[in-house]
């Protein structure tokens, strides 16, 4: 029977099957005269066609009438709904599904979420908190920062009594309701604006074409600063192309003046370990006061859960949001491997050129034949790098089947519609 997880994160929703297989798309969607379209699709057009724009729909999961009639959506959870659909369908209806879910979601957003499943072709297996899922190899106590798109949770993670009666378990969860990507985003967007009415007189965000080519690209252009001091970007305009370079110091000041809050809760407590789930990593990468925190990688949590499910299975009986689970052996084999794993791939190598990991690497898929370029780029069909030993997803168009390798090790393949691309170690190169 095939199982799969479905991380319901709305900055970049993820569904992961046991066989390798991973979609991921963002939370946004459009509703045209033909049905729902959800997805980066929806998203690629968001400020072009804002009045038919939905992002808030996971936020605020609910049964409340839109204000608007529209055909095909009553309301937010129809619109949710749609987007499992979409999922499901990309990876052939797994039959047994378990949902790993952010501490935001209310009681009664559950009771929606699992009428969702029910009403959906796939079993609804076990219901497990994000957090707990991507820390469950935590061997101390450790916040775990996930970031949505309109707002934050912020998890505190224990392990109790190591061995073969340990567990882990969240003890404490906070919310920051105005944090999220799109708070980062929209600062970016100003600061962009900002600095080319000054240079040039021109505001690219007062026309929805300008909104959306600054939108598309701002994703990019930060992924490019955490490995670059600056980057000179191009905007088009009535005058042409205008020049203008964006500085990481810069990009850094303003992102930090948005984490009061963040820093708030993380110092509210004895030290612990901070970790930021993929959804937050550009925090960590970009604001050097998080310098040291450990990023994980787009899938850790799902392959936690994968790793664990004989635990999950066990405490998923009644349905209920699993916020502690049982270690026993099976955890303390999952940690051990995962600390001693020295070796990880430093290179992609694809028609005997390799790449190197360090920085983005985008991958296209076009006539039914790969490239490769450096550099992160929203438009490729994959988007990639190694950050703290593990490989990570920047970017996947949905519609192309892709299979990642279960760890980052050497000798492994991502398989992109049949095409593979090895994974390779190069020391001194």
């Amino acid at each position: 029977m095939s199982l799969a997880v479905l991380e319901l994160n709305d900055q970049a929703l993820l569904i992961h099957t046991e066989q390798g297989q991973s979609i991921s798309e963002p939370g946004f969607a459009q509703l045209t005269s033909k049905g729902i379209e959800t997805g980066e699709v929806a998203r690629s057009i968001a400020w072009r066609s804002p009045q038919s724009s939905f992002n808030q729909y996971w936020r605020q999961l609910n049964q409340l009438p839109l204000p608007s009639n529209q055909r095909w959506a009553r309301h937010n959870a129809d619109i949710a709904f749609a987007q499992i659909e979409q999922l499901l369908n990309a990876t052939a209806a797994p039959e047994k599904l378990i949902l790993s879910v952010p501490g935001s979601f209310s009681d009664e957003q559950m009771s929606l979420v699992t009428g969702l499943i029910d009403a959906s072709s796939s079993q609804l297996y076990a219901v497990i908190d994000s957090a707990l899922a991507a820390g469950l190899d935590c061997q101390n106590q450790t916040w775990i920062v996930e970031l949505q798109l309109h707002q934050t949770v912020v998890s505190l993670i224990q392990p109790q009594d190591k061995g073969t009666q340990g567990s882990i378990e969240v003890v404490q969860q906070e919310l920051i309701p105005d944090l999220g990507i799109m708070t980062i985003y929209n600062s970016v967007a100003r600061h962009i604006s900002n600095s080319l009415v000054t240079d040039y007189r021109y505001d690219p965000l007062h026309n929805s074409e300008g909104e959306q080519t600054i939108y598309d690209q701002i994703p990019t252009w930060l992924s490019t600063l955490t490995v670059k001091p600056e980057v000179t970007i191009s905007i088009s305009s009535p005058k042409g192309e205008l020049p203008l370079v964006l500085r990481k110091h810069k990009i850094e000041e303003l992102i930090e003046g948005r984490l009061a809050k963040l820093t708030e809760i993380l110092e509210s407590t004895e030290k612990n370990d901070v970790v930021f789930t993929h959804s937050g990593a550009i925090i960590g990468r970009l604001v050097s006061r998080f310098a040291t925190a450990r990023l994980l990688s787009a899938d850790q949590g799902c392959r936690n859960c994968f790793s664990v499910q004989q635990e999950i299975a066990l405490e998923s009986e009644q349905l209920h949001r699993i916020r502690s689970l049982k270690t026993g052996l099976l955890l303390d084999g999952i940690t051990t491997n995962q600390t001693h794993q020295s070796a990880y791939a430093t290179h992609l190598l694809y028609n005997n050129q390799a790449w190197p990991l360090a920085a983005a690497i985008s991958i296209y898929l076009k006539n039914d034949q790969l490239s490769l370029k450096s550099g992160a780029d929203k438009d490729a069909t994959l988007a990639l790098m190694i950050t703290d030993s593990e490989l990570g997803v920047l970017y996947q168009q949905p519609g192309n089947e892709v299979l990642l390798p279960k760890s980052s090790q050497p000798g492994g393949s991502i398989v992109i519609a049949g095409h593979k691309v090895k994974l390779i170690e190069v020391n001194n190169g």
